[in-house]
């Protein structure tokens, strides 16, 4: 993959209406922090739009995840994939992050606590071979909030994949990165469209808090 080009993240005002009208809800939602690894954001520009908004817009949703008490969710590749465990993910990506931290970390400041989740991740949807959506019954939770990378991909497959399990899903714009400002767009539009209800960090803080 190549380096990409910084980019601005969408405003408000250029968000896609949603088909949806649902709220966030802290009694009912979880916190979905997907592949925000070194890995992942080295092919970014590290003090450069996207990147450096969404990771501190994540942290601002982290934060209130956190001092509101719901429950918080993280994806990370375990590195140093077989062929087998890797599958058709090869054809398209290669071979994909090694087994070091410079690789698998999650960033600063999105540390996972040890009481929060972090589910090894072996395909787009983070739903895929994962507790995820039995953990989400276990904890009542019918709603799913994602932030993270890339927006057009594994983002979108996981929002989808919430969607066809009955999961109100939330997919925050702002807190999003992709390889492009084109396919951040599209990415917004299609989960407006046939999952998730789109919003910004703002509006999804202020949705928790009251």
């Amino acid at each position: 993959m190549e380096k990409i080009q910084p980019y601005p993240l969408p405003t408000e005002r250029q968000l896609p209406k949603s088909m949806a009208d649902w709220r966030p809800n802290s009694s009912r939602a979880a916190l979905l922090i997907h592949d925000m690894q070194r890995y992942f954001l080295d092919f970014y520009t590290a003090d450069a739009p996207p990147i450096a908004q969404v990771i501190d817009n994540i942290y601002r949703l982290l934060s209130v995840a956190r001092r509101l008490h719901v429950p918080v969710f993280y994806t990370a590749q375990p590195g140093d994939m077989t062929p087998q465990q890797r599958g058709l993910l090869h054809s398209l990506w290669g071979s994909g992050m090694n087994g070091s931290q410079e690789h698998k970390q999650i960033v600063p400041p999105l540390t996972p606590l040890e009481n929060e989740w972090v589910l090894t991740k072996w395909r787009y949807s983070a739903f895929f071979n994962s507790p995820l959506l039995s953990t989400l019954h276990e904890l009542k939770c019918d709603q799913l909030i994602v932030c993270g990378v890339y927006a057009h991909i594994g983002c979108l497959c996981t929002a989808q994949e919430a969607y066809s399990n009955d999961i109100e899903t939330f997919f925050i714009a702002d807190a999003l990165a992709d390889f492009s400002e084109e396919k951040h767009r599209l990415a917004l539009e299609i989960a407006a469209e046939t999952s998730s209800v789109v919003l910004s960090t703002r509006q999804a803080i202020d949705a928790l808090e009251h």
